[in-house]
């Protein structure tokens, strides 16, 4: 379910968390789901433990996941639609939008490129 991409400029762990955010958002994980365990993350994926102990640690600072001792790391009552995520989302957006205008991007571009992007995940077309 995680794909890793050894050539993608995104840090690993950034990519593991980014992935286990848009599995939640899918639906695929639900609210108190079990996740992976860290071990087994690891070994699936190929990474090192450090490197998923890394993903993990800021997925809880954020609130999508919670780990219950002894118990295993699940997915929080509020990862879906986390304000937190949404909200360095939109920072990210907004720092990408305000140099690609720099370069010469233009609004209706970026509008056009927003509704491929958000037309691509659109399943009722």
């Amino acid at each position: 379910m995680i794909l890793i991409d050894n050539h993608s400029r995104v840090p690993i762990y950034e990519q593991i968390k980014e992935q286990i955010i848009m599995l939640v958002n899918t639906g695929v994980y639900k609210p108190n789901d079990k996740l992976p365990s860290i071990r087994s993350l690891s070994n699936m994926l190929n990474i090192n433990v450090n490197t998923i102990k890394h993903a993990l640690a800021e997925l809880e600072a954020d609130g999508i996941i919670f780990t219950a001792q002894g118990k295993g790391i699940f997915v929080s009552e509020t990862a879906l639609g986390n304000k937190k995520v949404v909200a360095d989302s939109l920072e990210d957006i907004r720092i990408t939008l305000a140099s690609g205008k720099s370069k010469g991007v233009t609004e209706k571009q970026a509008i056009d490129l927003v509704k491929e992007i958000y037309k691509a995940g659109d399943t009722n077309d």
